[in-house]
């Protein structure tokens, strides 16, 4: 009973997005030509980012980010890097239904119908915010757009 009550607890206070995204994140740079100085400018990266092809390693927290490619006799180009929301936060929700439907399952057995979706509601909202937490504390809520960057560097006038 103690192991199913320790697992109940787990997946209910672990985020999902912790379990399945690191908390930095690798973005491959390429640029045609290669050999292009990669520049970057995001949270607590290095600035140098190497030569092209290189992998950058960034903090998921990071924002804003900028990428800066150049190389002699080759404009500049520079790439910004979105910070959005990963898809995997969406499995907090799972905990979320539970604790929801267990404060509608509640509500129900009290014989107060008009508290049912309200149940719900903020048992859901409690069921998914411990997860909601700890993925945006640790930043494996979040991942960067492009996830990879390809630039065409045009020859200098």
């Amino acid at each position: 009973m103690r192991r199913i009550a320790l697992l109940a607890f787990t997946l209910t206070a672990a985020g999902c997005a912790t379990m399945i995204n690191d908390q930095k994140e690798k973005i491959p740079i390429r640029s045609e030509p290669a050999g292009a100085v990669v520049s970057v400018e995001c949270g607590t990266a290095p600035v140098y980012g190497g030569v092209t092809p290189a992998v950058l390693i960034i903090e998921r927290t990071a924002d804003p980010c900028e990428v800066t490619i150049a190389k002699e006799g080759y404009t500049v180009k520079k790439v910004a890097l979105e910070r959005t929301t990963s898809r995997a936060v969406k499995g907090n929700k799972v905990p979320g239904v539970i604790v929801g439907s267990l404060f509608g399952l509640i509500a129900v057995l009290s014989d107060n119908e008009e508290w049912i979706d309200d149940a719900y509601d903020l048992g859901s909202t409690l069921g998914e915010a411990p997860g909601n937490a700890i993925d945006g504390r640790t930043g494996a809520a979040f991942k960067h757009v492009p996830k990879e960057v390809f630039v065409r560097l045009d020859p200098s006038p």
